[in-house]
């Protein structure tokens, strides 16, 4: 059985952080808008900046190793500081279908207490990612069409939300704070 925790992602984590997050890039460059190419180049500073200013949470097992990664970001522009924005997704494989997937989003969805909308985007072609995102009640709003270039091919991407407050028609939750 795994045991894992699940927290914020501190400075004292960041080479661990960066270790991860690039070989999300690398390992599948048709799940992520960011490139490796691009973020290997980046300085320290730029991944300590993301952990400063977005909320970044780590998933740990029993041996403190860092195993998976998800950032959420909320906006802080009037217009649209009801919503927020799930990015960087991502588990090793060696412990995907272990729930660390599940534990992730729960944490990242309750650090959006303030929102009352959450969006993301998958690969249409990630079934597994879209089971997950829909298991929590995210629904498909469009589909982005050619969203990605990589190597020569284009990608689509399925663009998801959730809402988290209260219809204004219905009255009735979206959400109702159940995450397991």
């Amino acid at each position: 059985m795994n045991t894992f925790s699940v927290r914020r992602i501190s400075r004292c984590e960041l080479d661990e952080f960066r270790s991860v997050r690039l070989e999300a890039l690398r390992l599948h460059p048709n799940a992520f808008g960011a490139s490796y190419e691009d973020w290997c180049q980046k300085p320290t500073e730029f991944f300590a900046e993301r952990i400063d200013t977005d909320n970044v949470f780590g998933g740990f097992d029993s041996e403190n190793k860092l195993q998976g990664i998800i950032g959420i970001s909320c906006s802080t522009t009037p217009k649209l500081r009801h919503v927020a924005t799930i990015w960087g997704m991502y588990v090793r494989a060696e412990m995907r279908g272990t729930g660390l997937a599940k534990l992730l989003m729960k944490a990242a969805l309750e650090a959006a207490n303030s929102v009352s909308t959450v969006k993301l985007s998958v690969a249409t072609t990630n079934y597994p990612a879209q089971a997950l995102y829909r298991s929590f009640g995210f629904r498909e709003w469009a589909i982005d069409v050619a969203a990605l270039y990589v190597d020569g091919v284009f990608y689509d991407e399925l663009l998801m939300r959730l809402d988290l407050k209260a219809d204004e028609c219905s009255k009735k939750p979206l959400f109702d704070g159940n995450l397991l």
